[in-house]
């Protein structure tokens, strides 16, 4: 019962809240767009709405480590395992980096999202052609980089309907290395919980930021020796939020 009347409470403060908020995001947006070229203060705007999310239910916390890993002078390659549609709310709880995301085609047609991600200026990827047009983001994604703005990537390619973290794809290490920058590993948890039919559930959703993989290690090694020990990095690191959240 507790559940319920939170969950209907949290729907319909979340959807008022977000539509008003969705029309300072557009004032925002409107002042700024021709002097401010990689929307940072769009995307400050766009963080306090996303924590949002998260500090409007009383019945969801959200714990953040490993923040000292990131220095906010360096643009990044930002790798990311996903759960559920949140992750990309959650992420913006990384403090002082401006980042643009790679998302599908797809996601662009989602209702407010997807205009909220075209204010962005995010990067499309067009994953029904050859794997050439799939990997166009990159001179994007480097243009980017080169201006000081990261770019976060889900290497899975996709949500994972079990929670678990499967086989990572080359596209955000092929950016790393094109681009000349480091590799910043994130590891999130709590998306497969936070919600049971259509009532909200107690929940943790967890961000662990990892130490970087350097420019230098970047430079010197193959796409495919990065990708894999990211990935490894990913998978024992999920384990050990998940050992602890047990304790």
């Amino acid at each position: 019962m507790l559940t319920a009347l939170v969950s209907i409470f949290y729907y319909i403060i979340l959807l008022v809240w977000s539509l008003m908020y969705f029309v300072f995001m557009l004032v925002v947006f409107a002042l700024t767009v021709l002097f401010d070229r990689e929307r940072t203060m769009l995307h400050i705007a766009s963080r306090f709405w996303a924590r949002s999310i998260f500090f409007l239910n009383p019945l969801w916390r959200l714990c953040v480590t490993g923040k000292d890993n990131i220095d906010p002078s360096k643009a990044y390659v930002i790798t990311v395992n996903h759960q559920s549609m949140l992750d990309i709310p959650l992420m913006y709880a990384l403090p002082c980096l401006n980042f643009k995301w790679v998302s599908k085609q797809g996601v662009y047609k989602w209702p407010l999202f997807g205009v909220v991600l075209w204010l962005h200026g995010d990067i499309t990827v067009d994953e029904r052609g050859s794997v050439r047009k799939a990997l166009g983001f990159i001179n994007k994604g480097v243009e980017h980089l080169d201006r000081g703005t990261s770019v976060v990537i889900f290497p899975e390619g996709t949500r994972s309907r079990d929670g678990e973290i499967h086989n990572f794809k080359e596209g955000a290490f092929a950016l790393a290395k094109e681009a000349g920058v480091a590799i910043l590993p994130c590891v999130i948890d709590g998306g497969k919980n936070f919600i049971r039919g259509w009532r909200v559930q107690r929940n943790v959703f967890t961000i662990r930021i990892l130490a970087p993989v350097p420019a230098s290690v970047v430079e010197e090694s193959s796409t495919r020796e990065l990708m894999a020990a990211v990935r490894d990095r990913t998978v024992t690191e999920l384990t050990a939020i998940r050992a602890a959240a047990e304790k």
